[in-house]
């Protein structure tokens, strides 16, 4: 029935004072928790969409951990952060570097302002990877930490994340091949999302090595985008530069949805959702950290699809890498054979037979997907 059912039914219960024991959630929600499908919003995306759970009881950890705390269970151990000059990043452009540093260090740059002010972000690997960032440093909180076992609807985890960020950060835009559920536990969180029908429009692309020339190819091998955070500008002059560069990407922008996360709150994240986020801090607050987890998992009917070298939940399908390996050793050198007029038929001939193979996924998807029509009177 796919995470967004399980987000709503869970929420239901809450609401109704269900037999979980957990308490309810204490904000009056103004609008339906999963977001609507209508002619102003995401008109053809069937299929789960982000749902915001707020109040959520995730364990101790959002009484809990502050500065003091963290230094005291994790010790004076060095992380491996990414540290940059200015506030946006981008993994396509590489606009900051890894730099190891004591965690003490950490607190103490990440307070920073004015000249020496730099931007730094950390985050837990995988068990699969073995370095500084180890998840043993989750590990030692893992006990504060807790995410209703409803909720991911006999799915299995994929990998626990922790995220740390001083206050302005903005992370990249990107998309996820696992669902996900993003925790805030300290601080705030701002997430702009896009549907995944705009794939097309986010201009999505491998990194370029150095010397080698841009082929179409990049398009299918990487997640995360080429506009880097710059759409979580805020002034107009910024974004109306954005869309001079990336005009596709103006036209993506009618179906942005944005939240601002609050500590307790939980943020349903449908796999192929394209995010991007600003760590902020507590209201009121000029600076400090932004802590958050995300807790990636794979839904049983998914299981055989996912890669099991996936380490950060962004590998294709298997299906898909075989057909994206396909068309880069195959179909790619053949149409570049052609003489240009040629080839513009001959792509446009295979957009044609992909658009009607979308056409047909679409007719699937409606049957058997969750429609994300539902009201609060439900």
């Amino acid at each position: 029935s796919g995470g967004a059912a399980l987000v709503f039914l869970w929420w239901q219960q809450q609401r109704r004072g269900g037999s979980s024991g957990r308490p309810q959630l204490q904000r009056q929600l103004s609008q339906p928790i999963l977001l609507r499908s209508d002619s102003s919003r995401v008109t053809r995306c069937a299929g789960p969409r982000p749902s915001l759970l707020q109040d959520v009881n995730i364990g101790s950890c959002v009484e809990r951990w502050t500065d003091e705390y963290l230094k005291e269970k994790l010790g004076d151990v060095s992380l491996s952060f990414h540290a940059s000059e200015g506030p946006f990043l981008s993994f396509v452009a590489k606009n900051f570097a890894y730099e190891a540093i004591p965690l003490s260090n950490f607190f103490e740059n990440a307070y920073r302002t004015g000249a020496d002010k730099r931007y730094w972000y950390y985050r837990s690997e995988n068990s699969k990877r073995a370095k500084l960032n180890s998840p043993e440093i989750f590990r030692r909180l893992r006990a504060d930490f807790s995410i209703p076992e409803e909720l991911l609807g006999g799915g299995k985890v994929h990998s626990e994340v922790l995220r740390i960020a001083s206050a302005g950060l903005k992370m990249w835009l990107h998309y996820d091949i696992c669902d996900n559920y993003l925790c805030v536990i300290r601080g705030r969180k701002r997430v702009l999302l896009f549907p995944p029908d705009d794939v097309g429009k986010l201009y999505i692309e491998e990194p370029t090595a150095k010397g080698s020339s841009f082929a179409s190819t990049q398009r299918l091998e990487g997640s995360s985008s080429k506009l880097g955070s710059r759409l979580m500008a805020t002034s107009a002059g910024e974004l109306s530069q954005v869309w001079k560069e990336f005009p596709k990407a103006k036209e993506a922008w009618k179906n942005v949805v944005e939240f601002v996360m609050e500590e307790g709150d939980v943020l349903f994240l449908p796999a192929m959702w394209f995010h991007c986020t600003e760590a902020l801090p507590k209201e009121g607050e000029e600076g400090g950290l932004c802590i958050s987890t995300n807790v990636f998992y794979i839904r049983p009917e998914m299981e055989a699809l996912h890669d099991p070298k996936d380490i950060w939940a962004n590998r294709e399908l298997l299906p898909a890498q075989a057909a994206f390996k396909h068309y880069k050793e195959k179909v790619y050198p053949q149409l570049q054979s052609l003489p240009p007029r040629e080839r513009m038929f001959y792509c446009r001939k295979t957009i044609a037979a992909l658009e009607a193979e979308i056409d047909e996924a679409l007719k699937d998807c409606t049957k058997s997907c969750v429609s994300g029509l539902w009201t609060e009177s439900m």
